[in-house]
Formats: structure tokens, C-alpha cells, sequence
């Protein structure tokens, strides 16, 4: 649905982010979204983001201590002096362009078990 790609190579490795809304036959009217992070060697994108069909399947870790709130705009460096821009964090795969995401929500996170997080060191 949305991503946030790594801002920067760390270790060889990109850090991303992605928004999935997960569809639930139980309660197909409540919309339901986790975060997932992941990490790729830089350079790299993931293969789902120019796929066509709506419906992706991935393997996932469940990740409590890392649940958020989603914000909208990339922040500023907290020892920064100048005013932070509102650079949007989120863009949209091609299709979802029309979605609602929900800012200020606390959302559950993930960790992708095909694309790892690679350890910063």
C-alpha cells in the first residue's frame, strides 16, 4: 500500500518501511494496517513494489516492542536549529494512490522473515 524507503546505506544495507492493509473476511469493513520493516543491500528495491496485483502474500515476526505511531512527515534531527521541512514519509504503490492511512494511530509492527533487518553496527 505505502512504503518508506532507506534514507541512507548503512553497512551496505537500506532500511525501508512498509504499510500493508491487511484484508480480514471476518470484519471486511474495519481496515486494518501493520507496519514491516525490512532492510536490502543498497541499491536494491523490493520486487513487490511495481507488481500490478493488489493482493501480496509475505511471511512475517511479529514485533510488539517495536509498535508506533505513524507519523506523516520524515523528522528533523532533534539537535537541529533549522525548521524542519514536511517532507512526506510515505509514498504511495502504484494503485493505492487514493488509500487513507491512519496518522497518528498506533500501528503493530513486523518484521519481514524474507528480507531480514540487517544488524547496524
Amino acid at each position: 500500500m505505502a512504503y518508506a524507503d532507506g534514507l541512507a546505506c548503512l553497512n551496505g544495507n537500506a532500511y525501508w518501511s512498509m504499510l500493508i492493509h491487511v484484508q480480514d473476511d471476518t470484519t471486511p469493513h474495519l481496515a486494518k494496517f501493520i507496519q514491516v520493516r525490512f532492510s536490502l543491500p543498497c541499491k536494491e528495491t523490493p520486487q513487490w513494489l511495481n507488481r500490478k496485483s493488489p493482493v501480496q502474500k509475505f511471511r512475517l515476526k511479529r514485533e510488539q516492542d517495536a509498535d508506533s505511531v505513524l507519523k506523516e512527515f520524515v523528522e528533523c534531527a532533534p539537535d537541529s536549529a533549522e525548521k524542519c521541512p514536511h517532507l512526506p514519509m510515505w509514498r504511495f504503490v502504484p494503485g493505492a494512490e487514493d488509500e487513507k492511512l491512519p496518522f497518528g494511530h498506533e500501528i503493530p509492527s513486523y518484521q519481514s522473515l524474507e528480507m531480514p533487518l540487517a544488524p547496524v553496527v
